[in-house]
């Protein structure tokens, strides 16, 4: 039990990452210095433990991909007019797009985690938030597979690292879960969420994901969801500790995969709280929205040439158009995370850290004689 807890731990500090200040307006961050200095503290506290528990060369968080895959996006022909911004603000528009398929921190595919999707657009047209990269043609969508986060606000997160760092990699039950002798202080639905977030799924591409952390379009706030459609199925496979991966490699050579791309909108700033990750915006009150489609093409993505490509690629939410920033404090403090780590990471590898382009690397595709075939 100690030690499945311990790894539960170990998928927080690279699942994290999800954050809340207070809005005045509901797409627009109110930061003040002290929650600036909140935000620095909790991100050299995560980076430092992240770096820790890292792999020299892999990544600090999702070390283990399943497969980096071609894929195309395509906005929705009927926006509504206040829908049209940014990446969307061309109906029928295609993007092409690279996918990554990862779990949180599990090496062995068999036992219960986390799993990530994250998704790389070019072609993208428009300065971009982050300095270093605001000519860049890339945006980015991180999502898991799971609608909520364990961890209520920024504030939250500072202790739970805080905690998490004194007691020297261990579960931090006591100083931080069941911390008070008084129940009503104990952070029961964080530990229960906590424990729902781990799960075993059948393929990365029959999995609906979530960005569980809520994001700016133009003037409203939202969240995200890929929710597979069309009629892929998971193959019957051996669940050997890598199936996710053989998983992805033997649908993909005999079958299109496909998700669609959906929105939800703030309509209640109470029942749909910015500030508190844990609660899931309840669909009855605001129902997800598709705005564009995901079509992955059959391929063969498996070669050691684009494994190698993939593995230099990094994912932020903060490659980002000004129109789909992230939103929240902890979302500030993955800005600075993700940024170091990724540096960390290539200098490791001796590879500089670049964005993209479509002509970075050309994906083999099943052509339509060997699909006849």
């Amino acid at each position: 039990m100690r030690l499945a807890f311990c790894k539960w731990l170990a998928l927080v500090s690279l699942v994290l990452f999800i954050g809340f200040t207070q809005f005045a307006n509901p797409a627009v961050a109110a930061t003040s210095d002290s929650a600036t200095g909140l935000i620095d503290d909790a991100a050299q506290v995560i980076t430092e433990t992240v770096a820790k528990s890292a792999e020299p060369g892999l990544r600090g968080q999702h070390p283990k991909g399943h497969g980096d895959v071609w894929a195309e996006f395509t906005v929705e022909s009927n926006l509504p007019e206040d829908l049209k911004v940014g990446v969307f603000q061309q109906p029928g528009k295609t993007f092409p797009a690279w996918i990554r398929f990862s779990n949180a921190r599990e090496k062995d595919d068999t036992k219960k985690g986390a799993h990530g999707m994250a998704i790389k657009l070019m072609g993208v047209e428009g300065e971009k938030i982050l300095p270093d990269e605001k000519d860049e043609k890339t945006q980015d969508f991180i999502l898991l597979d799971h609608p909520v986060f364990f961890l209520r606000n920024a504030q939250d997160s500072a202790v739970f690292f805080n905690a998490l760092a004194q007691s020297s990699g261990q579960p931090p039950l006591k100083q931080f879960f069941f911390a008070s002798v008084n129940p009503l202080k104990w952070h029961t639905r964080e530990f229960q969420t906590l424990l729902a977030m781990r799960k075993k799924i059948t393929s990365p591409l029959n999995t609906q994901y979530w960005s569980t952390t809520p994001y700016q379009l133009g003037s409203t706030a939202i969240k995200f969801s890929a929710k597979p459609t069309g009629a892929q199925t998971a193959p019957a496979i051996s669940k050997t500790e890598n199936y996710l991966h053989t998983a992805l490699v033997e649908q993909l050579k005999t079958q299109d995969a496909s998700f669609d791309f959906l929105i939800q909108r703030q309509t209640d700033p109470v029942k749909m709280p910015i500030d508190d990750a844990t609660v899931e915006w309840s669909e009855k009150e605001s129902p997800l929205q598709k705005v564009a489609t995901i079509r992955i093409p059959r391929q063969v993505f498996d070669s050691r040439e684009q494994a190698k490509f993939g593995e230099n690629l990094s994912f932020t939410p903060w490659h980002s158009l000004p129109e789909h920033a992230p939103l929240g404090s902890i979302n500030a403090a993955r800005k600075i995370i993700y940024q170091t780590l990724s540096e960390k990471r290539h200098q490791e590898q001796n590879t500089a850290v670049q964005e993209p382009t479509v002509q970075s690397f050309t994906p083999d595709l099943v052509s339509a004689d060997d699909r006849a075939s």
